[in-house]
């Protein structure tokens, strides 16, 4: 780094850089600086701390703002360029009477307004006691009034620094001082604007025309206040009016909080210009982690690359495209937990989001908030809303952007803050009017070309925005954040280190269900056989209670895209379980691998060992229905006709009681009665 002799000195036993040095190595504004010196004038211990030597404006270093000293090298490299040089402090005339009436003549002046809040009443007085220190300066110097140059200087100071009640241009400030030289009284030069203007008081109590003004101002036309001013002109001569209102009064009418209240439907519905009059309820943000998610889409902001992508029918195209990104977002912790980079919004890439979430997180959450996105109602998303809703997470449709207005912002944190560190950023969305919303076209133009040239695409584009990403996810809030700079924890941080009481867990199998590819497929020969992209994939069934009840019957065969050594079955709903791939056996050439043999082998053995044990357990307890002791437990009819597979003496005592039955006698031992009637 060059440093001009001079640049850095000491004083005092102080730290002092010069004005041009600080400018140069930070990105200070120089009207920034030259307001923020006018406050620090004559103070110290404050911020912009500074004293001219030399004609040279210095600044303490230990003065300027934590944000200033990070662009600047470190104190001892400072220290070791620095000089001593003895310091002469020359007046700055026009700040000087800007200082002497904000901080001490200015207290003469309040009694004089008393009659108005405090704020005001010292902003009136800050505002005289300049008009005061100004002529008394002038009859010091014996400045003409017909020299405009010490007037320009005042007013350009005024403007600067925003001082209310002053006019911004030097001849109505010379005016003013003139004025009070000439004996006029302070409160009749300073005072607020349009007390006691007769122009405006007539016309505010005039019901005719703030009827019209209101009756045409409500209007959904959204009329101009110029054509609105041309309308009651119009009006107040049909009807005989010898006075209509001024232009500044329609303008200055429409500003008036009581007309805005009336006529706020002007805009329509739900827009940014009537916001403050719509009803509000406050809430708090989610308590745990996991407590709700949001996802949505938005385009890259980031120069456009060449992409090929296919259209809805089917047709490939190739051409200039902006990256697009589907993210979901964590809304206690701010944490993007996984997102989807595409061309357009679909159920694709929104399901896509959602498994790389799942699979980030392990769980799924309590809630899930999301709009209707395109593709909303496809098979494909509603079989997944489906499953996310038997699982217990509440689906819940934002119909409006206020619904999911978390992750909306978010769009525009990381656009502004983190997508501006790319040098491949091109700006804020179109219809942003900030001034620093867009790189220049020049520099658009150069980084477009740099893209041509070395054939930056899809996969780039990607990248990029992971980095992106990262530096959000692991960026304090406190960095950036005016409203979070007491949080000095990353997103993610504050995700993992919260409790999670109220979320899904959800393992592996279940996260292939949900996300994975499904395909249908039967138990044969002991293994699963499928094909995925082409190639054919081979997983032993070794659960012999699964190989038992259902092989031939059509169950669900699920597995990662990032891991195919393992499937897992379902029937329906419910889990099967899990089963590792069987490589075909290689039977040639120098990676012989017959390992698969002995694998499926035991297999094998395993279910003809289960299958044989079965076939014995039932011979066992059909024996043992045969060999019972109780006569009563079979009945004649059935004993009868098990001849040879029943005991000898059961199979006798069935007969006898048929026999007995068909007989209808009590007794097989009772003799039978011989005479000639019976002829026995």
């Amino acid at each position: 780094m060059n440093i001009t002799s001079g640049e850095i000195i000491t004083y005092n036993a102080g730290l002092w850089l010069s004005q041009s040095y600080v400018q140069a190595n930070t990105d200070v504004d120089t009207n920034y600086l030259r307001v923020a010196k006018s406050r620090a004038k004559g103070k110290e211990n404050v911020s912009w701390n500074h004293m001219v030597i030399n004609d040279t404006c210095f600044f303490n270093y230990n003065g300027l703002p934590t944000v200033v000293r990070s662009q600047l090298p470190n104190e001892d490299f400072l220290e070791e360029n620095a000089i001593i040089v003895k310091p002469i402090k020359p007046q700055n005339d026009i700040e000087d009477i800007i200082n002497e009436a904000l901080y001490n003549s200015f207290k003469q002046f309040l009694p004089e307004y008393a009659n108005y809040n405090y704020k005001k009443s010292k902003e009136l007085s800050q505002a005289a006691a300049v008009i005061y220190e100004a002529r008394n300066y002038v009859e010091i110097k014996g400045i003409p009034f017909t020299k405009s140059e010490f007037f320009d200087q005042l007013a350009n100071e005024i403007r600067l620094q925003e001082l209310k009640y002053l006019p911004i241009t030097w001849r109505n400030i010379r005016d003013k001082i003139q004025a009070y030289a000439s004996g006029e009284n302070m409160t009749d030069i300073i005072g607020t604007k349009n007390i006691g203007n007769a122009n405006r008081a007539e016309f505010k109590n005039n019901d005719f025309i703030k009827g019209r003004l209101v009756e045409l101002a409500s209007s959904q036309r959204n009329y101009s206040s110029a054509f609105i001013y041309r309308k009651l002109r119009l009006i107040s001569q049909q009807n005989g009016f010898d006075k209509y209102p001024s232009e500044r009064w329609v303008s200055n009418e429409l500003k008036s909080p009581e007309i805005k209240y009336l006529i706020q439907q002007r805009y329509g519905a739900n827009t940014r210009f009537n916001a403050h009059y719509r009803g509000y309820t406050p809430a708090q943000s989610a308590l745990f982690a996991g407590d709700a998610w949001m996802v949505d889409g938005t385009r890259v902001n980031i120069v456009d690359h060449k992409g090929k992508w296919t259209d809805a029918n089917g047709k490939r195209h190739t051409g200039q495209k902006f990256l697009y990104i589907v993210a979901v977002r964590d809304v206690m912790s701010g944490l993007p937990i996984g997102w989807e980079y595409c061309y357009d919004e679909s159920a694709k890439a929104v399901i896509g989001a959602l498994s790389m979430a799942v699979r980030n997180a392990g769980y799924l959450p309590y809630e899930f908030i999301y709009d209707r996105f395109p593709g909303h109602n496809t098979d494909e998303w509603l079989w997944t809303e489906e499953q996310l809703r038997i699982k217990g997470v509440i689906m819940t449709k934002a119909h409006k952007a206020e619904g999911k207005a978390n992750i909306e912002r978010w769009f525009g944190t990381l656009q502004s803050v983190f997508m501006a560190e790319s040098d491949l950023y091109y700006g804020e969305g179109v219809k942003s009017s900030r001034s620093y919303a867009h790189r220049s076209k020049e520099y658009v133009t150069e980084m477009r070309m740099w893209a041509t040239k070395n054939n930056f695409n899809f996969d780039d584009a990607c990248r990029e925005t992971n980095t992106i990403i990262e530096n959000y996810i692991n960026t304090p809030y406190s960095h950036y954040s005016r409203k979070f700079k007491s949080i000095d924890k990353s997103p993610q941080q504050l995700h993992d280190e919260s409790d999670k009481p109220n979320v899904y867990p959800v393992d592996q199998p279940q996260y292939c269900f949900l996300f994975g590819l499904r395909k249908q497929v039967s138990i044969r020969n002991y293994m699963i056989q499928t094909q995925i992209e082409g190639a054919t994939y081979y997983y032993g069934i070794d659960d012999v209670d699964l190989t038992e009840k259902y092989t031939g019957v059509k169950l669900w065969n699920c597995f990662d895209y990032e891991d195919l050594s393992t499937v897992h079955l379902f029937d329906g709903n419910n889990y099967l379980g899990s089963f590792n791939e069987v490589p075909p056996a290689q039977r040639f050439g120098p990676k012989k691998d017959m390992r698969a043999v002995g694998i499926t082998k035991k297999i094998a053995e395993k279910n003809e060992e289960r299958r044989q044990q079965r076939l014995k357990d039932i011979e066992r307890r059909k024996q043992a229905s045969i060999e019972t002791d109780d006569e009563d437990a079979i009945s004649p009819e059935v004993g009868i006709m098990q001849g040879g597979n029943i005991a000898k003496r059961l199979y006798e005592a069935a007969e006898t009681a048929f026999l007995k039955n068909e007989w209808n006698t009590e007794d097989e031992e009772e003799p039978v009665h011989v005479n000639a009637r019976n002829q026995y």
